[in-house]
This record gives C-alpha cells, structure tokens and sequence, in this order.
C-alpha cells in the first residue's frame, strides 16, 4: 500500500519532486565519476604513478567526494522539504484516519527511493562522461597517469545510487518530522496556518551546530603552515556546519536580518516596498527556504575562492601544499561543482516557492492589482531575499576564511579576489529575480478568478 501511495504522489505532483530529482541526478553523477577514478590507473606500472603531480587519484576522489556526499545531503534535505509542503495536506489527512508515523516515514522514504532510482540510469551516464572528461583534465596538467582510463562504471554507478539512496531516505526520514511530530488535528491545521516559530528542537540542533562550527575554525586557524591542507579541510567542513547552523535558525535569522533592509525599501519605494517587505516578514518559513540556498551558494562559492586566493598570496618560493598551482585548479574545479549544487538548490527552492502562491496572486489581482504591479513587488522581494542570502553567506564566509588565513599566512586578513566575489554576488542576484519573475508570469497565466477559490 505504501508504494502504491508513493508511486501516485510522484505521478500526481511532479513538479514537487523536480528539485529533489535534479539534485539526485547529480549527486549520483558525481559519486559515479569520482567512483570511476578509483580504478583509472589500475595496471598502470608504479613508475608512471610516481611521476603524476598533485596528492594523486585517489585522494582527489576521496577529497570530492566526501564534499559532493555532504553538500548533496544538505541539498536533498532542502528540496525534500518542498515535495513535502506540495503533500503536506495530504499526509496530514492520512495521519486523520489513523496512519502511523510510521507508516508516514515509511511513505516519504520509499517517494525519495524511487526518485533515486528513476535518475539512477542517467546519472550513471552523465557520471561516465563527467569521468572521462575530469581525468582528462588531470591529464592534461600531469596530475594523472598519461596511461590511466575508465574501464567502465557499472561498479561506480551501483555505488552511487546505494550512497544516493542513503543520503536520500535519511533525509526522508528527518524531513517527515514536520508532518509526524505534531498531533493529527494540529498537523492539518498547520497545513493552512500561519507560519510556525521553530521550535527548541530545532534552535538547540542549531546552537549545537553553530557550536561544532566553532570547533571546527579554532582547529583549522591552530594548524601550523606544513599543515595547511588540513587547514583547508577544516575550513570547508566548517563552511557546511555554519550554513547548516543557519539553515536550522533560518526562521528566527531571516526575519532579524530583513528588518534593517525593509526599511530602506519602505523609505525608497513607500508602495510596492512596503508590501514586498511586509510580504517576506509575515512569513518567516517562506523566506527562510529561500535564502538558505542562496547563502549555501554564496557561502561556499566564496570561501572556496578566497581560501584559493590566500592561499596563492601566501606561497612564497617553492609551493607546495595547498598553494601549489595543482591545487589551485583543484579547488576551482570543486567550486564548479559545489556551485552546480547551489544553483541547483537555489532554482528550484525559488520556483517551488513561487508557484506555491498562485492562489495569492489571483486574490491580489482580484483586489485590483495589476500582473506589472505584482511583478514589481516579486522583484522587490527576489532582491531583498538575494541581499538577505548573500549577507549570511557573506557572514559565513568571513568567520571560515579569516580561520585559514591564520592558518595559512599567520594573518587573520585572507586575500579577496575581488572580481570572482563579484561575479558570485551578480550570480546571486541573476539566479533569484530572474527566476521568481518568470516562474510568477507562468503562476499567472490562469484567470485570477480560477484560482482564487482553490
């Protein structure tokens, strides 16, 4: 009955589960890829391993996927909220004629298994080809053995999708919380309540992570400079703690931090500013989902390239460590990655929320706005929500890279780079209003009269 249940709510509400697909397929690609180097330069003579530059195949697999796993948790968890908020009414109405927690548990972690399995095959495929062209790059830089190939990625792929299945159903499991925790009656009146506060749970669970945080950057800013590698990787698990600290506090943070920013809109634009702040204030879960994947995107994206910019500033003779060139690209080439998952968490969490508000817009537009002037009041909000994300990504992102630049240059000042912060904050900004201005003119596509009543 359970798979039964899961298979209809994929086939009844797909584009729910779009985010959390799009976020699978990808972490199942990189897990195959990565899988694949492992065994690239099996029967590669011992000579032409010695002679390859960098930490070697092996480590780069491990280094990235230890990130991709940690990242593609964080994602799904995010994505897996919003196939639950589509559902939510239905779960609750479940619980109502005596489902289990259970049973609802087990509901939500069979939905996340069959997303798996259906990108499974794709992944794998676009794993494969991600592989051949990764170590082609190591090639290219003698960071791999000019001998070394993928054999083939069955192996990598069936790994993948048992490592995807698992950060997929654990995430199932801690998302179902929001419908199985609360009683019944008090679950399918929240459906179309107001939003929540969080609860202790949660800002104990984000005092404890904030706290881990801390720990993390006090390790990495009391390595010696021989150990900066290790400076690095304390660094960035650091970054991921901290965005899951806020993640966690996201309700209690965002309101906070858009005080100070409404006002401006209000004072500048008394209108359309007024009701685009009083529209992200009134509802703290909703701005919260979507500025943690922004602060997710921006916070990792610029810790990664102001650690690869300290780290380049602070080499001094022969490099080695983390400021060899070799590293270096490495690093870049991890941004791209964690990047694709940003934007992928970004995308998705904003279309989601949008389209959540169609009702919204038609009562707006019944009331006698116009579509221009909703839009217009979408921009406001997009803008404020991307300078909201930015500005905690941004905060994030100073605490993690002053730690390794202690670390690194025994200044706790890191080196900037300037015009690749620029290009991540222009990013931000073109991914966010963009995406809710058109995913808002599809949402109103349908006269405001039919879907008013819905």
């Amino acid at each position: 009955m359970s798979l039964l249940l899961a298979v209809r709510q994929l086939q009844r509400r797909p584009a729910g589960f779009a985010g959390l697909a799009a976020a699978l397929l990808l972490a199942v690609a990189t897990v195959t890829a990565l899988g694949s180097l492992l065994g690239a330069e099996h029967g590669v003579p011992a000579a032409e391993r010695r002679e390859v530059q960098g930490p070697g195949l092996g480590l780069i697999a491990g280094a990235f996927g230890e990130i991709t796993v940690l990242v593609a948790f964080f994602v799904a968890l995010n994505t897996l909220g919003f196939a639950l908020r589509h559902q939510y009414r239905d779960l609750a109405l479940l619980r109502t004629v005596a489902a289990t927690p259970r049973q609802i548990r087990r509901l939500l972690r069979l939905q996340a298994g069959l997303t798996v399995l259906l990108v499974a095959v794709p992944g794998a495929l676009l794993g494969g080809a991600g592989a051949r062209a990764f170590l082609a790059a190591l090639q290219h830089r003698a960071m791999a053995a000019p001998h070394a190939h993928v054999a083939g990625v069955l192996p990598a792929a069936l790994v993948a999708t048992a490592v995807t299945l698992l950060v997929a159903t654990t995430a199932a499991t801690l998302t179902a919380r929001h419908v199985t925790a609360p009683t019944p009656a008090a679950a399918l009146a929240d459906s179309t309540g107001p939003d929540p506060r969080p609860g202790v749970v949660r800002l104990l669970a984000a005092t404890v992570a904030l706290a881990g945080g801390a720990a993390l950057l006090r390790l990495a800013a009391t390595r010696p400079p021989a150990e900066v590698d290790k400076a690095a990787q304390a660094t960035l698990m650091a970054t991921l703690v901290l965005l899951t600290a806020v993640a966690l506090a996201g309700p209690l943070l965002a309101p906070l931090a858009t005080a100070p920013l409404g006002r401006v809109l209000r004072t500048l634009l008394p209108g359309t500013g007024w009701q685009a702040d009083a529209n992200l204030r009134g509802y703290a879960r909703r701005l919260a989902s979507a500025v943690v994947p922004i602060a997710l995107l921006t916070g990792l994206s610029a810790t990664m390239a102001t650690m690869t910019g300290t780290a380049l500033h602070a080499a001094a003779g022969p490099p080695d460590g983390a400021t060899s060139a070799t590293d270096s690209w490495l690093r870049q080439a991890e941004l791209g990655l964690l990047g694709s998952f940003g934007a992928i968490a970004t995308l998705t969490t904003l279309v989601a929320l949008t389209g959540e508000r169609r009702r919204e817009f038609a009562l707006l537009r019944l009331l006698g706005a116009t579509r221009a002037h909703v839009l217009r009041v979408l921009a406001l909000e997009a803008a404020l929500t991307a300078a909201l994300g930015l500005l905690l990504g941004g905060l994030v992102t100073a605490a993690t890279t002053t730690a390794f630049s202690t670390a690194a240059t025994g200044n706790p000042v890191p080196t900037v780079p300037l015009t690749t912060c620029a290009w991540i904050v222009a990013a931000a900004g073109l991914l966010t209003v963009p995406t809710v201005l058109a995913a808002a003119t599809a949402a109103m596509r349908q006269p405001p009269a039919a879907l008013a009543g819905r």
